[in-house]
């Protein structure tokens, strides 16, 4: 361990200050699930008619039915029991693709907020970032009940997007800052995004017209800002910017609230040194280095490939709940809960079953799911058993978010610790490319229910094959180089020789590392 690390030892590793900052920077999840998965609802098509000139009805039997008399229609009758944008602003027949495109935009605000946020908070700090962003964020979020244009409210959909992208990098980073590594997949999995998505049905269920629905999350998301005044900022963050006093201010403070007595400080400042050295070294290696050999490219572009499923699969099955047979309401608060025993599942099959075979089996049993409802489909037997049907797309769907998980632990121990924050940035990079095609998996899936989960299912179990590919990385010291060879930097060669002094001194144990630094798994969101 680092000195930072022996010193969390010595205050209590997930004592009661850790844990209350883990509860309180996790609230922000909730509506961060809300601003993010709200378009289920607020994009979703209402069944509708439409009138020619001579005001004569059409009426159907589904909404796509409608647009067979698109030629002639002129006006369009809503008749469901809530409103979208879609029934707002007519996005239907020649423009039914848009309410989809504008969730795509927001997703790709998502990829933008995530790089551009993540380099902010190494600057200016977490805590900072987080309040800054989440308050435009609600600021923007609320503002989308008064726009009176599709345009600007797809405008605004991408501002959002890039805020949430951004509250997500800094939610995930900022408590595992505070705990030992064999706290941070307990931090890493455990959260409250899920309650987010089972509230936001409850929301959608209450308040059926769009505006007052975002309007009413928005204004609900505002009592999280006072926490400024019970959130620490990051010690880990603060040593490496070099202020020392600052961080032993905090660290002070928490060793009072966990009931331990104040430690010996001295030892940060060579931490602070050494975080200096390595911060330095590592802006010497790019994205190039991670296809640098056969076996680095290997891994790399299977684990970009594992996180492009888990998220596109993952949002995929979220954006297409609405349009599974039953009701919706029902359908994404289930969406919601089946994602808690998943991650109580991987918690445990990480450590015993390891890394790779959790990730396996997670996509495996997944991309069966989808595949077991793509066979109900064809065989005509969807509407005659929407129960099966259901109970398969939610098992798919928890199998999904169980994996998305696993793969970020194992991409991060894959990957070298000189190239560890970039192989991470690039994963992250694909996931938000999974982001932006997932909506249209929806688009889809209302002309053709089994469309989307072949799409599911073939990705899934692809990359559940292609997993076992990589090295198993359970128990395993973490790589610290791209090539196994003497090491060939100032940083190597100084890590190399404070490894030497701690093993003369009896404590070698403690630099090899077992658990990843997954602090580098900020940018995952």
């Amino acid at each position: 361990m680092s000195e930072y690390e022996d010193i969390l030892q010595k205050i209590r590793p997930f004592g009661p200050h850790q844990v209350r900052t883990f509860v309180l920077v996790s609230l922000f999840e909730t509506p961060l699930a809300w601003a993010m998965l709200g378009p289920i609802f607020t994009a979703k098509t209402p069944l509708f008619s439409c009138s020619d000139k001579n005001q004569t009805l059409y009426l159907d039997t589904n909404a796509t039915d409608s647009c067979e008399h698109k030629n002639v229609c002129e006006s369009y009758v809503f008749q469901s029991d809530f409103t979208s944008i879609v029934s707002e602003w007519q996005l239907v027949c020649g423009r039914g693709a848009l309410a989809d495109l504008i969730t795509s935009l927001q997703m790709a605000g998502v990829l933008f907020g995530a790089v551009i946020t993540g380099q902010l908070a190494d600057i200016f700090g977490r805590k900072k970032i987080l309040f800054i962003e989440y308050a435009l964020l609600i600021v923007l979020w609320f503002s989308t009940g008064f726009v009176t244009v599709w345009e600007l409210y797809a405008s605004l959909r991408f501002l959002i997007g890039g805020l949430i992208g951004g509250c997500l990098v800094v939610n995930f980073v900022l408590p595992l800052e505070f705990v030992t590594p064999q706290w941070r997949t307990f931090c890493g999995c455990v959260g409250f995004w899920a309650v987010g998505l089972m509230t936001l049905a409850l929301w959608a269920f209450l308040v059926r017209d769009w505006r007052h629905l975002d309007l009413a999350m928005s204004s609900t998301g505002v009592v999280l800002l006072p926490l400024w005044w019970l959130i620490d900022e990051s010690p880990r963050w603060l040593l490496s910017r070099g202020h020392l006093k600052e961080a032993q201010e905090i660290i002070s403070k928490m060793a009072k609230f966990n009931k331990r007595p104040v430690p010996d400080m001295k030892c940060l400042q060579d931490f602070v040194q050494r975080e200096k050295i390595r911060i330095n070294e590592e802006k010497k290696y790019t994205y190039w280095h991670l296809f640098s050999s056969v076996n680095q490219t290997k891994g790399t572009l299977i684990c970009m490939f594992g996180w492009f499923v888990s998220s596109s699969v993952y949002y995929g099955h979220n954006f297409n709940s609405k349009n599974l047979v039953g009701n919706m309401y029902l359908n994404v608060f289930i969406s919601g809960l089946v994602e808690i025993p998943a991650l109580i599942f991987v918690l445990f099959s990480n450590n015993h079953l390891g890394r790779r075979i959790t990730v396996f089996l997670l996509m495996l049993l997944s991309g069966l799911a989808c595949v077991a409802v793509l066979v109900i489909d064809i065989a005509g037997q969807g509407e005659s058993m929407p129960g099966l049907t259901i109970s398969m797309a939610m098992f798919g769907k928890s199998c999904i978010s169980g994996a998305w998980a696993a793969v970020q632990i194992l991409s991060a121990e894959t990957f070298p610790t000189v190239i560890r924050n970039i192989g991470i940035g690039a994963c992250s990079m694909a996931a938000r490319i999974g982001g932006i095609v997932a909506p249209q998996f929806g688009f889809l899936g209302k002309t053709l229910m089994h469309v989307p989960f072949t799409i599911f299912g073939i990705l899934a179990v692809t990359c559940s094959f292609l997993v076992l590919l990589l090295n198993e990385t359970k128990d395993a010291p973490l790589p610290d180089r791209i090539h196994p060879t003497l090491p060939s930097t100032p940083a190597e060669v100084e890590l190399l020789n404070h490894g030497k002094n701690k093993a003369e001194n009896g404590s070698g144990d403690d630099f090899n590392l077992t658990e990843v630094d997954k602090i580098s798994l900020g940018q995952m969101a």
